[in-house]
């Protein structure tokens, strides 16, 4: 995944499209999950190593970590805008 895929997925109205491209993108380069999920931020689960982490398991945290960040980016409060209403 390269940086312009990695920066496009951290926001916007088409995050969830943007991530599905960077993804594939990452997989057609012969990235691996644990490489993907690293450049996402996804820590491993803390039960066992990376190491021992299975492409599924790789696949479920990355879909965890993203459902949490879209998560927290909702419950932001709308931004105020200056000036007359």
């Amino acid at each position: 995944m390269d940086t312009d895929h990695a920066d496009a997925v951290t926001g916007g109205d088409h995050s969830d499209e943007l991530l599905a491209r960077a993804v594939i993108e990452a997989l057609k380069a012969g990235k691996s999950w644990a490489q993907i999920a690293a450049q996402l931020g996804v820590p491993p689960r803390s039960a066992g190593s990376p190491a021992d982490m299975t492409d599924h398991d790789w696949q479920e945290a990355i879909v965890a970590h993203e459902n949490a960040r879209a998560t927290r980016l909702n419950d932001q409060p709308a931004p105020r805008r200056s000036g007359p209403p």
